[in-house]
């Protein structure tokens, strides 16, 4: 659905009006140039201080790990080719508030990126100022370099200001030029590689002087150099076919940007020798990024003097590759740098955008302008913050913290892709999946929290930016967004109709309904629950709506034509002393809008119907609405396969005494009553069988105090569900009510295996019940949230 701007605050609310100009070679040249970008002229030097010659080995891990969360980007950036991000992702799969704090370090992250990115121009040309022309202007070199930083960003946040097409354009050329300048260097040095391999073989032993503690913080320190895919999918809205080009925009800088870097680490370490003026050139830099070195030891390794020579590493290398090398080098870093300064405003300005669109930031950010088409009062934001933090820190820790930002954001990412997967998959438009879902984003988590956690070694000062940032926007939260969402957010679920009777009672049983065959035995199970506890019915039917689509548009109430005589025919089915209510809702998914439902309405109990069949191969048990409404409820829940209508003669209530049994023999000696049907208690034992037939005693007693009369068997078995389904068959049972077994950590069932199982062989009614407990294990929703996955099937009650 798409809109106009209005013309009072120049928002948009749709894809339209955001000019579509990127092509697919426009995008990968912006996923290519932030990635290349200032990382490989001033990152290589300070990791290579770090990692030794296993920089090699640490870029192409960091290659390895990184296309774990970018297949997750790809996949979401083709399904929700929206603005914002990561950040909208974590909003959709936990809703704004929870997703408040995603996009807080989003945005920060690409605006300090930025900062990294204008301080390696400012740097770069600094240097030339310095040491080709002896120019100083009367100032600090540290004074300079943020000089040039400061009139970079102010550049480029203008050149976003003016619009897509210009930045692209300006992207484009300078990517094509970094990467002619990158292979030119690369074939320089494989050639002395290869007229020279002894001196290769010498530079690079030992391979890892550091151990795997300097490969680790070499990653870490390396990783913004491969998270270019993130800026690829921030421009979903302005590129054409974003749901092809994206994802393969991603897959190709990936394979471009891991392999150049993979070669310049070879070359940069490989192919140079450490000359007696490249060494007076490493002594005389005492400090990287604003921390001071000690001195360097006698006879150095390559890796040693181009550690200390910090960002300007690889331009000094390359000096011995090339006539004028240093200077090309750093000619090209400053084109490089500002490719990447492009496009980390672009992205920064994108998310700063959906947050304004999401009112969690004022509601001016969110302005596009008439003209460009841009949102110019975020780029201008962006901008602000980019030179702020460029102003304020050295450039290896603005790298640092960059770095770890990122990391915690993609953590994030990673597990909201696995419960988007799992709860909207069935609704959205994808043009690449990831395959072995849900491995490789778990992979990417854990990936990504062992090198953020391991980073503290090389810098604490990152570890408290971080969480002061993070501070800070709990502080915004708590102050500002928090009361802005609550007044301006749409409800997941919203009622379309709603028809309540006269009568009203406290007590409520709600019925969801989405099969008319289904909806008579419903009913029949429903009201006399209801009865007995002098309460009322709720019969509710949910309209899902795509999760592209706002929830909040006007005009639904057509979509509840066919949903609405479909209620009305089941209130055919209410016996007339138990007052019902129908209304019909629409949500994203049947499952959680069922909750939202039984919650607004404050439900007692819910009945769904099942069909009968797991489907445990698809990662969800008894259907994915049903699952997620047992998970999630806060009230009672009865699940029943029923056989059509019929009217119970003989149930059987199987039992072990479990946490849930009270509650199945509350709801068999009401169905009993109800009929007046044949009840029976049953217990199931391997040996003691005079304790199992003390025990169901002991249950009878209990229902015939209530006025039930029952009988009582024990089998011998060690088959629990073959022991109950043959004794069924055997005594002419008609209807079995189960309750839910104890909950497990990994979820393979819902109400426990014996139970399902009954459900599933049982040819007649099967009531699979649980009682609502206030306190539950934490961990066990936790891990079923994780490990669960998407089903595209549906199922009765769904």
């Amino acid at each position: 659905m798409s809109s106009s701007p209005t013309e009072d605050d120049g928002r948009i609310e749709s894809n339209a009006d955001f000019a579509r100009e990127l092509t697919l070679l426009d995008v990968t040249f912006l996923g290519v140039g932030a990635m290349v970008g200032g990382s490989v002229f001033v990152l290589t030097g300070l990791a290579a201080g770090e990692a030794g010659p296993a920089l090699i080995l640490a870029f192409a891990l960091n290659g390895v790990i990184t296309i774990f969360t970018a297949m997750t980007y790809a996949e979401l950036g083709s399904a929700i080719p929206e603005p914002g991000g990561g950040y909208l992702w974590v909003r959709t799969a936990l809703g704004r508030s929870q997703a408040f704090l995603s996009g807080w370090m989003s945005w920060f992250a690409h605006a300090v990126a930025g900062s990294l990115y204008v301080l390696t121009f400012g740097s770069f040309v600094t240097l030339i100022l310095t040491a080709y022309f002896d120019l100083t202007l009367g100032l600090s070199q540290t004074q300079l370099q943020k000089v040039f930083a400061v009139l970079a960003t102010a550049g480029f946040t203008y050149l976003n200001y003016r619009g897509t097409k210009e930045a692209s354009f300006a992207e484009n050329v300078v990517t094509g030029i970094q990467l002619v300048v990158i292979v030119i260097v690369i074939a320089a040095g494989f050639r002395v590689v290869v007229s020279d391999p002894e001196v290769t073989v010498d530079n690079l032993e030992p391979f890892a002087p550091n151990g795997a503690g300097g490969i680790f913080i070499a990653m870490g320190l390396t990783f913004i150099a491969f998270e270019g895919y993130e800026i690829i999918v921030q421009s979903g809205r302005e590129v054409v076919e974003p749901r092809k080009n994206v994802p393969k925009a991603v897959f190709y800088s990936m394979l471009v940007v891991v392999t150049l870097y993979v070669l310049i680490g070879i070359v940069m370490l490989g192919a140079i020798t450490v000359t007696p003026e490249l060494e007076a050139t490493a002594e005389a830099t005492d400090s990287i990024g604003g921390t001071v070195l000690p001195e360097l030891p006698a006879d150095p390794e390559v890796w040693q003097v181009v550690g200390h020579l910090g960002e300007f590493g690889l331009a000094q290398a390359v000096g011995q590759l090339l006539p004028y090398g240093t200077l090309i080098i750093l000619l090209t870093g400053i084109l490089s740098a500002l490719a990447a300064l492009n496009a980390t405003t672009f992205s920064s300005a994108r998310v700063g955008y959906a947050l304004g669109r999401d009112h969690v930031f004022p509601e001016a950010v969110a302005r596009i302008h008439p003209e460009n088409h841009t949102p110019h009062v975020s780029v201008v934001m962006s901008g602000a913050l980019i030179a702020v933090m460029a102003v304020s820190l050295p450039i290896a820790q603005v790298a640092a913290a960059t770095d770890l930002m990122f990391l915690l954001l993609f953590l994030q990412v990673n597990y909201s892709m696995i419960k988007i997967r799992r709860e909207h998959g069935a609704e959205l438009s994808y043009g690449y999946l990831t395959p072995w879902f849900p491995y490789v984003p778990i992979a990417g988590i854990v990936s990504k929290l062992f090198l953020a956690v391991y980073f503290f070694n090389y810098s604490p000062l990152a570890w408290a930016i971080a969480i002061g940032w993070i501070a800070t926007g709990a502080l915004v939260y708590a102050t500002y967004s928090r009361g802005r969402i609550r007044e301006t957010e749409v409800p997941e679920t919203r009622t379309l109709v709603e028809e309540r009777a006269l009568r009203q009672r406290p007590y409520q049983v709600l019925v969801p309904i989405s099969d008319p065959a289904n909806a008579e035995r419903l009913v029949d199970l429903a009201a006399p629950i209801a009865r007995r506890n002098d309460g009322e019915l709720l019969l509710t039917t949910v309209v899902t709506m795509p999760v592209q689509t706002p929830i909040e548009r006007d005009g639904d109430e057509e979509l509840a034509s066919e949903e609405r005589r479909m209620l009305a025919d089941a209130m055919q089915y209410v016996p007339e002393d138990v007052p019902a209510h129908r209304t019909v809702t629409i949500g994203r998914t049947a499952g959680r809008s069922i909750v939202d439902v039984a919650r607004r309405y404050n439900s007692e109990t819910i009945v769904l119907g099942w069909r009968g069949r797991r489907k445990r191969i698809t990662g969800v048990v008894l259907g994915s609405t049903i699952d997620y409404v047992v998970e999630n409820a806060p009230m009672d829940v009865v699940v029943a396969k029923t056989a059509g209508p019929v009217e119970p003669r003989s149930i059987l209530l199987p039992t072990d005494g479990g946490p849930h049994a009270t509650f199945a023999e509350s709801i068999a000696g009401t169905l009993a009553a109800a009929h007046d049907a044949r009840l029976t208690v049953l217990t199931v034992a391997a040996d003691d069988l005079d304790e199992a037939a003390a025990f169901v005693r002991e249950r009878r007693d209990v229902l015939e105090r209530d006025g039930v009369d029952c009988e009582t068997a024990v089998v011998p078995s060690e088959d629990v569900s073959d022991a109950i389904v043959t004794y069924a068959e055997d005594h002419e049972i008609d209807t079995i009510v189960t309750g839910a077994a104890r909950a497990g950590i990994v979820p393979r069932t819902v109400f426990g295996d014996i139970a399902e199982s009954v459900g599933e062989r049982f040819d007649g009614e099967v009531l699979m019940v649980k009682k609502y407990r206030l306190v539950r294990s934490a961990a066990v929703r936790w891990v079923h949230k994780w490990f669960a996955t998407q089903s595209d099937e549906t199922d009765d009650g769904e």
